[in-house]
């Protein structure tokens, strides 16, 4: 049951990150500083968030 919660959160960490990265390149490349403001952390807690998840996953 642990190991089924875990690759939820799994998948929901790298929504997250895909979300962010998605959100930065739209902002650099349409020339939103907005957009990349709001995405950038969403994809930096994303990635601290995945990194987390696989270690309890491993454990």
């Amino acid at each position: 049951m642990v190991q089924e919660q875990t690759g939820g959160n799994l998948a929901g960490w790298r929504a997250l990150v895909l979300i962010g990265v998605l959100g930065n390149a739209v902002g650099l490349i349409g020339g939103a500083p907005v957009i990349t403001l709001v995405a950038a952390p969403l994809a930096i807690v994303g990635v601290i968030g995945l990194m987390s998840a696989r270690r309890k996953q491993r454990s």
